[in-house]
């Protein structure tokens, strides 16, 4: 066959996928959205309890990490607050305990540092029981410098959001496993659909958290290990950061990525924890949006990207530079 046929045949298969494509996009458009409106009214299975089961939430000391130790204290769980800033986990755990009838002590450890965790686990164990419910929250978000940022901070962002994950993973899953139950949820963000310009490698960690538990629940289907239950979390930016709303505020993100609080998202991560969702993305009409946007052409998804969000990361830029 010549080369001139090849490129013709090549170009011919590319505007046939292109036409069916755009014949299936309506039905496609229909069904996600049913999906996700059926998901919302039926909420179905019914919630597990975890009354009694003792959780490690991670980057537990503020923020997200601090409602959700909340959140799950509320339904009964006992809670072992860890933060590389103990005075933080603390402060955690002394409302934890001005408010619920639960066991709750606060823990340093770098997540980044696999000794430390196995040391943490031994821990925890001893002082509340096996940990049951594991809370990937820990996560770093911004650069000091965004258009040059040092090598160091790009490793450690990378470290903490992405790498600490596997050896959470390693320290905790195994004793999950010879429970044969166990929550993991992973606090991943929109970001590593949705890409954000010179945040590079914010975005590649929070796709690769994605992908690691994708991966995850695979593997765990594969050995029948039903009962463990693995959930990604997809949010827009939250309140809880100082940094983020004021960026918010001074070039209007807030159009694009619109805020919301932690005890929000908080809520909501615990409800489909406890029903054995696998994704959560908040807000919920991100995941027919994003799904959608990955019907497109490469180039067509940046374009349009690039179309919504260019002029609002240009001044991100100068703000932040």
């Amino acid at each position: 066959m010549s080369e001139v046929l090849r490129n013709t045949l090549v170009k011919l298969q590319a505007l046939i996928g292109l036409i069916g494509l755009a014949a299936l996009t309506p039905l496609l458009i229909l069904a996600a959205i049913l999906s996700r409106l059926i998901a919302k009214l039926c909420r179905c299975p019914k919630p597990k309890s975890i009354e009694g089961e003792v959780a490690v939430v991670t980057g537990a000391g503020h923020g997200l990490g601090r409602a959700i130790s909340l959140e799950l204290a509320k339904k009964g769980c006992h809670i072992a607050a860890v933060d590389i800033n103990l005075s933080g986990a603390e402060n955690t755990v002394k409302q934890i305990q001005e408010t619920y009838n639960v066991r709750a002590k606060a823990y340093k450890a770098n997540v980044t540092n696999h000794g430390e965790l196995t040391e943490l686990n031994n821990k925890v164990v001893a002082d509340l029981g096996p940990v049951t419910v594991l809370i990937n929250n820990a996560g770093v978000m911004l650069h000091r410098n965004i258009l040059n940022p040092d090598p160091a901070d790009v490793q450690l962002m990378i470290d903490v959001n992405l790498t600490s994950h596997f050896w959470t993973k390693m320290v905790f899953l195994p004793p999950m496993k010879a429970l044969r139950k166990g929550f993991i949820v992973t606090i991943s963000s929109l970001a590593g659909v949705f890409p954000l310009p010179y945040s590079t490698a914010y975005t590649t960690s929070k796709a690769g958290t994605m992908a690691h538990m994708r991966a995850l629940r695979m593997e765990l289907a594969l050995e029948k290990q039903k009962n463990i239950h693995v959930t990604t979390v997809l949010p827009t930016f939250l309140r809880t950061n100082d940094e983020i709303t004021q960026m918010s505020n001074t070039i209007g993100i807030e159009e694009i990525y619109p805020l919301i609080s932690g005890e929000e998202v908080a809520h909501r991560v615990v409800e489909g924890m406890l029903r054995g969702e696998h994704e959560i993305t908040l807000p919920d009409l991100a995941s027919v949006l994003y799904r959608l946007l990955f019907l497109l052409p490469i180039d067509w998804q940046m374009r349009m990207t690039l179309l919504l969000t260019g002029s609002r990361f240009k001044e991100f830029t100068k703000m932040r530079s």
